[in-house]
């Protein structure tokens, strides 16, 4: 009873730790310590399950034979497992260009609902139904406990048939962010920006659609949208534009509202492509314009044909969906 008892804590202060490493901006006091510490959680863990065994080591134990049944079975298991995952991936057979590039950003929140309930289908359902070319996602977050450690970009990838990137490795304790696409990605990259709080990351990638490149970003700032993430963010998209090589597409959850001070910054040099097609709002659209946070941002000179907020309860975030004209 002591040993359970014992393992049973050493299990809940691991799972702790592990939750603390990703969510320590909003732990006071002990929350901070935990940052980037992965791998201080995996070595406890490590000594935890090894060190009983040391203590053993002049021990006679009895021996286990494991039947070769069992051991076919597990290998089996293995090999189904690989085989279905090579035959449930995502094949994108590129689709001919028809003159217009649609683009959607989404925050997820990890697969969850308004109310907080599981939603992968609802959110899938929503993506389908868009049918979007590029697809920004945000709060996508891998491996994390909350969503039972499941890849759900691989999984929306494979669903929708569409390449993907997924930016941030899980030991840096971001916010998840990834990026979707019919047409091939090409160069990605991930780039951190400055944080005090939790850590925030952007995807830069090209993406070419009927012989027409984009430059493709995808971000999400922290709270409040800080205004030296922007910096950074744009400092990035600055590179590209400096060069003319391509028309850039910024997209994200930014955590900032029209009128604010990075909202300022950010359309000092890119267009906000909803205010671009609804310079007066649109009373259609079950949004107030000037609680937007989630923008798709685009260089000057880009054609805006369509741009929706999709305000549903599918995720605690409306989905952004702008159609660009070639």
């Amino acid at each position: 009873g002591a040993g359970f008892a014992l393992g049973a804590l050493f299990l809940l202060a691991m799972t702790l730790a592990h939750i603390f490493t990703t969510v320590y901006d909003y732990i006071p006091l002990v929350g901070p310590f935990f940052r980037d510490k992965f791998w201080m959680v995996y070595l406890v863990v490590g000594v935890g399950v090894i060190g009983p065994l040391l203590l053993l080591r002049n021990q006679r134990l009895p021996a286990v034979r494991i039947p070769w049944s069992m051991t076919g079975g597990m290998a089996a298991v293995v090999i189904l497992t690989m085989a279905l995952a090579r035959i449930t991936a995502a094949t994108p057979a590129i689709p001919p260009a028809d003159g217009t590039v649609t683009v959607l950003t989404y925050n997820i929140q990890q697969g969850y609902d308004e109310a907080g309930q599981e939603n992968l289908r609802g959110q899938l359902g929503l993506m389908q139904g868009v049918d979007a070319d590029i697809i920004g996602l945000q709060e996508s977050d891998t491996n994390r406990v909350a969503i039972g450690n499941r890849d759900v970009v691989r999984a929306y990838a494979d669903a929708l048939d569409m390449y993907a990137y997924y930016g941030p490795k899980v030991m840096n304790g971001t916010f998840g962010i990834a990026l979707l696409s019919k047409y091939p990605i090409q160069e990605p990259r991930t780039w951190y920006m400055a944080s005090q709080g939790e850590q925030t990351a952007v995807i830069a990638a090209r993406i070419t659609v009927g012989g027409t490149p984009y430059a493709v970003f995808v971000t999400h700032l922290g709270n409040g949208g800080p205004r030296i993430q922007l910096e950074n963010v744009l400092a990035l998209v600055e590179e590209v534009m400096g060069a003319g090589e391509e028309k850039v597409i910024l997209m994200g959850d930014f955590n900032f509202r029209p009128g604010s001070e990075q909202y300022q910054l950010a359309t000092g040099r890119l267009v906000d492509s909803w205010s671009l097609r609804w310079p007066d709002g649109d009373p259609n659209q079950a949004i107030d314009p000037a609680d937007r946070i989630d923008h798709i941002f685009l260089s000057p000179g880009l054609d805006v044909a369509e741009s929706t907020y999709i305000t549903d309860p599918e995720s605690d975030h409306p989905a952004l969906v702008t159609e660009i004209h070639q």
